[in-house]
């Protein structure tokens, strides 16, 4: 008997052993819980004031345990990390987002057999923006209760069964330009990526650039100045577009078209005079561009009246982004393509305009559109050929001395000049005897005698605006 009472003590001992361990890990368990949910609450929060900020997502990173996907934390382009959890207790009410119809964020609260959440309210009713307020749980005596004055009044929220399941979040992933939070109650909430961003902004950015670019350079063109350079613009390894160096030193850049599904802005004649068209994607019409007034706006008029693409985002809505337009510093308006906004994507196939620039074998052609591009003569090298007695650019004189040789140029024509420029009391001139050459001689002063050098410069124009000096080196017999 006393052996078998040893061992029914013994027993007992045993499974309550086990009790208090399996209700331990169930303590542990809801407490990791309770500091998750916790954790996540402040950052929906902080991911509603991020709605109203500029600040983007560059990257989620999936937080695992073992196999399972626990939650997720969102990295962002100006502020730190946030954590949001995606497991908490099955039978807790789900706390979520709701947007008011002020476009608004409140917390939201649904509970088990409710068809719907409901906003939660103060003991005024008045409703808790998500901006301004964050709840805080608990576990208190098996019982889940929640906060939402910082401590002040608790709620029981149900019992703490440590059952597993989910709230918050349905998914989180990845929508074209945008991370996509669905959370349990239907609320939806779209933060753009920066990698989209990035590429919209640089999208209308050059685009406006490019309009400038193309105005100015048509007034430029009637200067009958020429192209005397084309340079590559590079980011990264990438050519993004190139600059034009004209003739008479101005330079113009424009930039190759973008993965992205921006507008095509072009200027339209209309009885004689130039407005402003937008074009979308291949469609191969165009609507005229209103200014507020419902009026044409003329593309030839004064600089400032460039229209300028950008980008317009709509708050407490869908809070994504939308092709907008504005004239000098008006306020951006949304472009409407058949009586709808146009959703800003970088996730677009090949631009109808790759390359705005294009080098001819005489001539740069600017492109903007199928139907609108110019044409800018290409300023050709050109090089000359000087007779005897003028060697490997040198000439031989003695005092008093005068000499005379011959200067050909093969690319020259009517408009080309050449002018002989001499120093230390030389004298020079040059007489033209075809399109291609001149005559040019050369007087030394008495005054020259050895070791004394010169020298005498011959300055080309091509009567565009491009020069080039030749140095003859002028040495003592």
């Amino acid at each position: 008997m006393l052996t078998l009472s040893l061992l029914f003590v013994g027993g007992c001992h045993t499974e309550l052993d086990n009790d208090i361990e399996a209700l331990t890990r169930r303590i542990e368990k809801l407490e990791k819980r309770c500091a998750e949910m916790n954790t996540t609450l402040q950052g929906l929060r902080t991911l509603v004031n991020k709605l109203q900020e500029n600040d983007y997502v560059t990257r989620v990173e999936t937080i695992y345990d073992g196999n399972a996907i626990i939650g997720y934390t969102l990295c962002f382009t100006h502020s730190a990390p946030i954590t949001l959890y995606n497991g908490t207790d099955a039978g807790t009410p789900e706390l979520g987002l709701g947007l008011g119809e002020d476009g608004i964020y409140y917390w939201t609260v649904k509970y088990p057999g409710d068809e719907q959440a409901t906003f939660i309210t103060d003991n005024f009713g008045v409703r808790l923006p998500a901006s301004a307020h964050s709840p805080q749980l608990k576990i208190e005596n098996g019982y889940w209760m929640v906060t939402y004055d910082g401590g002040e009044i608790w709620y029981n929220l149900g019992k703490a069964t440590g059952e597993d399941g989910k709230s918050f979040f349905d998914s989180i992933s990845q929508s074209g330009d945008y991370i996509q939070f669905s959370l349990l109650n239907g609320t939806e909430i779209s933060i753009p990526t920066w990698d989209s961003f990035e590429k919209l902004q640089q999208a209308y950015t050059q685009t406006y650039r490019n309009l400038v670019s193309f105005m100015a350079l048509s007034n430029h063109f009637l200067d009958k100045v020429s192209v005397s350079g084309v340079l590559p613009i590079v980011r990264g390894e990438e050519t993004i577009g190139y600059q034009l160096v004209l003739t008479d030193g101005s330079t113009y850049d424009f930039y190759n078209g973008t993965n992205t599904n921006i507008p095509t802005i072009l200027a339209q004649e209309k009885d004689g005079i130039l407005y402003w068209a937008i074009r979308y994607g291949n469609d191969p019409d165009f609507d005229w561009i209103l200014d507020e007034n419902g009026e044409m706006v003329r593309a030839d008029a004064p600089e400032g009246l460039i229209p300028k693409i950008s980008l317009k985002r709509q708050y407490g809505v869908d809070n994504k982004y939308y092709w907008a337009i504005a004239y000098g510093n008006q306020e951006p308006q949304f472009l409407l393509y058949n009586g709808e906004m146009v959703s800003a994507s970088a996730q677009a196939p090949d631009p109808v305009i790759k390359s705005i620039v294009e080098v001819l074998e005489d001539r740069v052609r600017i492109t903007l559109s199928d139907k609108q591009e110019i044409y800018i003569p290409l300023a050709h090298a050109f090089s000359l050929s000087l007779s005897s007695p003028v060697v490997d650019n040198t000439l031989m004189m003695a005092p008093s001395d005068t000499l005379s040789f011959t200067c050909q140029i093969p690319q020259a024509n009517p408009q080309f000049t050449l002018l002989p420029v001499t120093h230390d009391d030389f004298y020079a001139e040059a007489t033209r005897t075809s399109d291609t050459g001149w005559d040019v001689r050369v007087i030394s002063p008495a005054s020259f005698v050895a070791p004394m050098t010169s020298r005498l410069d011959l300055l080309v124009s091509d009567g565009r605006g491009s020069m080039k000096n030749v140095v003859v080196t002028i040495l003592t017999n």
